[in-house]
């Protein structure tokens, strides 16, 4: 399944009609909610709502995650309607909001059944750009966590197909949230077309995990094991940055704000060179992560130079099986960095990143901002490798031939590099955004090398197995 941005996605040309939730009478019709807002959710809330009274601007702050799914058959209005509602009322997060007082935070929470969609017909579009830029637009618009609804739904009618199209902000969804929507969205539709309850295992509520979560975090303090790891982790007291990239001109004229980031997309390794990678690590002591990473370093050792390689890893904190399925921001930010000092040879990478991971799931334990707030540091991270392995996912294998994508908005920075690395049912897909190239630095370039060098050594390694 593909992670991409969206004006590098592909839809194609028919009818666009927008699906716009809405609550009778407002937010003053919904209930307080006492549950605790996740240090994630609070963080994101924060930085878009002091970008927008800094700049009184809202473009800029895109932070949305989304997904688009196929459907080979007549559009059915009805079902669309039917389907968008049931997985409203499925999913908790999409029916409450949170609001900043000062240093507090408030949530207000409307019940299932309370929902209701507004059909928006924007009209038919036979130019797939100019489609793609106004579905673009749109959820850029619309998914803003400073207000409800933070997302947005819309499908593309044509004679004999559709796709239907989901986007939310980022405080409401996570990477595994899309690969189980696409499959949910699916059932949903295909439920309410032959009029029968969706085959679907209940799910839990990211409210509830939020408010546990919360209070957990809160109450730790230095004596934290996740404390101690980040220590360690920390050099110069803050977060790792990508060490490649050149060093801005200090006397370029300053920018008002960053452009947006490009994107990189690119299958690795099929399916057959990822199990004879995934083989050759577990052979060594292993992992297939652990390989990835070893590899990393190797060849950022090679291009910088650097003693050690550091980097965030993401890990999903659905750790009960009722979150499994769930909407919601389940991510912790694990510590990994790796000795390069001496050139090592990628066996012994590959044991001192198992011996980093092993910490770094201890280092995850805690929220990034509850550990920014113990121990003073900068939460935005600027250097991150993710990986998933969506093969168990329902929908996987039809998801993987292009029946779903995931999607995601542009960034904005100057100094974050991320690289996302999936494990599909067809091999090894890599995504990545990095820094937009200015006169005075050229930093897509020398990333790009690294990310190509990078996937010649993974293939390299494959084929020594």
């Amino acid at each position: 399944m593909e992670f991409i941005q969206i004006l590098d996605s592909r839809i194609r040309p028919g009818g666009l009609v927008e699906w716009v939730p809405a609550v009778p009478g407002g937010l003053g019709a919904w209930h307080r909610d006492p549950r605790g807002t996740s240090h994630n959710h609070e963080h994101h809330l924060r930085v878009a709502h002091d970008y927008r009274v800094r700049t009184q601007r809202e473009g800029g702050r895109e932070a949305w995650l989304g997904v688009a799914v196929e459907f080979d058959e007549q559009i059915s209005v009805p079902a669309v309607r039917g389907a968008i509602l049931a997985w409203i009322n499925r999913h908790e997060v999409l029916r409450t909001h949170v609001t900043l007082t000062g240093d507090r935070t408030d949530r207000y929470t409307t019940d299932p059944g309370t929902v209701h969609l507004r059909m928006s017909r924007i009209g038919w579009y036979n130019d797939p750009t100019l489609l793609i830029e106004q579905v673009a637009g749109s959820f850029d618009r619309a998914t803003a966590p400073t207000h409800w609804p933070a997302y947005r739904f819309a499908t593309v009618a044509r004679a004999h197909s559709f796709t239907l199209l989901f986007a939310a902000d980022h405080s409401l969804v996570d990477g595994y949230s899309l690969l189980n929507a696409q499959a949910e969205l699916r059932e949903l539709y295909r439920a309410a077309v032959e009029r029968r309850p969706p085959e679907l295992p209940p799910t839990g509520s990211y409210i509830d995990f939020s408010s546990v979560e919360r209070e957990a975090a809160d109450a730790a303090d230095q004596r934290h094991t996740a404390v101690a790891v980040w220590t360690e982790f920390l050099a110069g007291g803050q977060l790792p940055a990508f060490d490649l990239l050149p060093a801005p001109d200090e006397d370029a004229p300053a920018r008002d704000h960053a452009p947006a980031q490009p994107s990189h997309t690119t299958v690795l390794l099929d399916a057959e060179a990822t199990r004879a990678l995934n083989r050759r690590c577990t052979d060594l002591g292993g992992s297939l992560i652990g390989g990835i990473l070893a590899a990393a370093a190797l060849v950022y050792r090679r291009d910088s130079g650097a003693d050690r390689f550091a980097t965030l890893m993401p890990r999903h904190t659905r750790n009960h099986v009722e979150f499994h399925g769930a909407l919601g921001w389940f991510v912790g930010l694990a510590p990994v960095t790796v000795d390069v000092s001496d050139d090592p040879d990628f066996p012994t990478a590959l044991e001192r990143v198992m011996v980093s991971l092993d910490r770094a799931r201890e280092g995850a334990a805690l929220p990034l901002l509850r550990l920014a707030q113990i121990l003073d540091f900068d939460p935005e991270p600027k250097f991150v490798v993710s990986f998933m392995d969506t093969r168990a996912v329902p929908g996987a294998d039809t998801a993987d031939a292009g029946a779903a994508r995931a999607l995601r908005s542009h960034a904005y920075a100057d100094d974050e590099v991320y690289v996302w690395i999936n494990r599909t049912p067809n091999g090894l897909r890599m995504h990545s955004r990095f820094p937009a190239d200015r006169p005075d630095r050229h930093a897509s370039t020398i990333i790009q090398r690294f990310l190509d060098d990078l996937g010649m050594l993974l293939a390299r390694i494959a084929g020594e197995e």
